[in-house]
């Protein structure tokens, strides 16, 4: 009995994952433009404790024009972080963003590809991204919500969506102007929040594992009991 209510402690403790990666950030963060796209749009940061604002403007030199700013999740508190950022830990994304004209902004996860990515070529990161409409006191979405465009398979030459994500291997996150942008009109991204939480589901799976190793043990202790009555 008293392993079983220790792995409910355990169990209710760290079932869930919560992080905030703004305004409480430890990762760096970056203008963020097209220019590694062949781009031309443009994007300065000022920054405060509460909130980051993205002076953007964006131009038209390719087909998907983008600039907002970024968090480098491989960059922690000025050091290089030793492992990718987890993802699939959890479930949900709220972002609290206002903007100038803008209607819609948007976000995106860029994770490192086993196959087709290569270490700090920011190109070759797989994205994953949503456009949302602006809303004030932010929004919330899914992260399994965020695709990966078509264009980027297109790009390596493949003719379908593989389905993969890899979630586990986060180095970016991103948040930029949404769908319908106006070109060459200055605007601004005003971001006050970016928070994270779900179920820790390798965590869950393991919890389950012991409590089927607890239940086991207790049938066999039973049985040896009543065998040695």
């Amino acid at each position: 009995m008293l392993l079983l209510a220790l792995w409910v402690v355990l169990f209710s403790t760290f079932r869930e994952n919560e992080q905030t990666l703004f305004p409480d950030c430890a990762y760096e963060i970056y203008p963020l433009t097209d220019k590694e796209m062949g781009g031309y749009s443009t994007s300065e940061l000022t920054r405060s404790d509460s909130e980051i604002t993205a002076s953007v403007n964006i131009h038209s030199g390719m087909a998907y024009p983008y600039a907002g700013l970024g968090f480098n999740l491989m960059s922690v508190n000025n050091r290089p972080a030793t492992d990718f950022f987890a993802f699939d830990k959890f479930d949900s994304m709220e972002v609290v963003v206002e903007t100038g004209r803008m209607r819609n902004a948007g976000v995106r996860i860029m994770t490192n590809d086993p196959v087709y990515s290569r270490d700090n070529v920011y190109t070759s990161y797989r994205p994953l991204q949503k456009s949302f409409a602006v809303a004030k006191g932010g929004i919330k979405l899914s992260i399994y919500d965020l695709n990966v465009p078509d264009r980027w398979f297109a790009s390596l030459g493949l003719e379908e969506n593989d389905g993969l994500r890899y979630l586990s291997r986060g180095v970016v996150l991103e948040v930029f102007n949404g769908e319908g942008t106006m070109l060459g009109i200055p605007d601004e991204i005003k971001l006050q929040g970016v928070r994270l939480w779900g179920e820790n589901h390798s965590f869950v799976k393991v919890m389950y594992v012991l409590l089927a190793g607890l239940i086991l043990l207790w049938i066999v202790s039973m049985v040896y009991i009543r065998r040695h009555k």
